[in-house]
């Protein structure tokens, strides 16, 4: 008893068996049909919760709806934000009506193709422990909590993935209009372009050197070709004005925030890095195989020019989703057997348990406070449900006739919410707002003449109470216009809208980060 026989005269604990089975499980293709087949089956069950909670935590999402539903209703088209994302938001618009569930799932779809394509390159590059880096891949919580909201990261990340393949394939031209689409989902995937072009220079399809200068040109110009169609009805509405977007400083200790508790979590961070210190002998040959090693010097260059640009402006943590299946290329290539598995199993439990703390910066009570708690993606849930029900608070709140209500960040959300009762409309036609729709956007309750705003520049503000309107804010309204518009609306008259419930934290492309 307690023994297995593996062969004639030899036999062996129950312990190997079972290191024996993950040994195998570790190394599984998941780039052939059967084994995708069953990832794919997980995967899609494990993002059902998410679906009919709403387009997303991060109100970019809802501004993609907001664009949607105003196309759908005038023809015009308007930009969620700028620079644009016009992929994104076309192939939002066939669906919109449908509702969230819809936008949602298209967007679980294409995460599960890019789960595919990272599965194919693992296998290409005969990468250790491909079958462990692909689960990781699909079940990373912060790739989770993005691949099932109404945002463009993981349909940019998946043709970043495609351009790679085709690139490693030897299609320059197929690869260069693979990332254009990237692009025309997401303008930073260009930085892709850099590494990808140093991949064909290096590594020519075939061996053919000779024919370098002809395939990153293919590459170059096919990229570019399907970029600028991509961007046409951006330039269209603002000319080179587009090339906009919100700039704004951000304190180290959010920064360090996010990096820690919003990308792998605080448990997943420092597995990371343990596992970083167990390696140390393995990451001595990593500057010399930057040297020798084209995809090495790939997988070293992504990385690195996003955590530049994230570093620039480090708004959301979801700017980093492109750093995550060059980030594990390297950790299957570079760490021991060991610390990998050890890391990639606690970025995944990161996701339901984590070591959380109050506040969105790190500072003395980040430690005093830390406990554990529920990870990323309980939080998102949470978070999903808590702006969902704010935004109908706002909308039901008592406010007189004549009135304006600052809604600050959930702006989007309310006027989607209740796009049935409220009215659209545009306060300014302002070309050098970052979203028309919901920066100068507002949804009017016509019968009442209530008018909902996301916040009011000063002179705004002033003409409207000249014409005898009563102001209303809600707290994070009253912050962001101190901080963008220099004025603070409770001087001028304007009173806190009374609610039962505290304000929601924005997602920021992740979870909430008062964890």
């Amino acid at each position: 008893m307690g023994v297995a026989e593996a062969a004639p005269g030899r036999v062996t604990s129950p312990w190997a068996a079972a290191a024996a089975l993950l040994d195998r499980a570790v190394e599984v293709d998941f780039a052939r049909p059967w084994a995708f087949l069953a990832l794919g089956i997980v995967y899609l069950v494990s993002r059902m919760p998410f679906l009919n909670l709403g387009y997303g935590t991060d109100p970019d999402a809802w501004r993609v709806a907001l664009t949607a539903h105003h196309l759908l209703d005038t023809g015009e088209y308007l930009p969620s934000r700028l620079p644009g994302y016009p992929l994104h938001e076309f192939v939002t618009v066939p669906l919109v009506n449908a509702g969230w569930v819809w936008t949602n799932l298209s967007t679980v779809l294409v995460s599960l193709l890019g789960v595919y394509l990272f599965a194919r390159l693992a296998a290409e590059l005969r990468l250790p422990a491909r079958g462990a880096i692909t689960i990781a891949f699909a079940f990373a919580p912060l790739l989770w909590i993005n691949s099932v909201m109404t945002m463009d990261y993981m349909w940019a990340l998946t043709a970043i993935l495609g351009s790679y393949l085709l690139t490693m394939k030897g299609r320059p031209g197929l690869a260069g209009a693979c990332l254009g689409l990237a692009v025309g989902f997401r303008m930073t995937s260009g930085a892709v372009a850099l590494p990808l072009g140093l991949l064909l220079w290096r590594d020519p399809p075939g061996g053919r050197a000779g024919g370098r200068t002809r395939d990153v040109a293919r590459f170059v110009v096919a990229l570019l070709a399907v970029s600028l169609v991509a961007y046409s009805p951006v330039v269209a509405v603002y000319g080179l004005r587009f090339l906009h977007f919100y700039d704004a400083s951000v304190p180290w200790q959010s920064f360090l925030n996010r990096l820690g508790k919003d990308g792998l979590g605080v448990l997943g961070a420092l597995a990371v890095l343990a596992g970083l210190v167990l390696s140390r002998r393995n990451l001595r040959r990593l500057p010399e195989d930057v040297r020798a090693d084209p995809h090495v010097l790939v997988w070293v260059a992504v990385v690195v020019l996003y955590f530049v640009s994230f570093a620039r402006l480090p708004h959301e943590i979801a700017y980093l989703t492109p750093v995550f299946p060059f980030g594990l290329f390297l950790m299957a290539r570079y760490f021991r057997p060991g610390a990998l598995r050890f890391a990639l199993a606690v970025i995944l439990l990161a996701g339901f348990l984590d070591i959380t703390s109050p506040g969105e910066t790190v500072n003395l009570e980040t430690f005093t406070n830390a406990r554990l708690g529920g990870g990323m993606l309980f939080s998102d849930l949470d978070t999903l449900r808590n702006q969902m029900d704010f935004a109908y608070d706002v909308r039901e709140a008592e406010v007189p006739r004549h009135s304006v209500v600052l809604t600050g960040f959930i702006f989007p959300e309310l006027a989607v919410l209740h796009r049935d009762e409220l009215s659209p409309g545009i306060l300014d036609h302002d070309y050098g707002a970052i979203s028309m729709l919901s920066d100068q956007g507002e949804a009017i309750d016509e019968e009442r003449d209530v008018r909902y705003m996301w916040l009011l520049e000063y002179d705004d503000f002033r003409a409207l109470e000249e014409q005898g309107y009563h102001f209303y804010y809600v707290v994070d309204a009253r912050r962001s216009t101190a901080g963008l518009y220099d004025y603070r609306p409770p001087y001028f008259g304007a009173k806190e809208l009374y609610l039962e419930r505290e304000p929601p934290s924005v997602g920021e492309g992740t979870a909430k980060t008062e964890r």
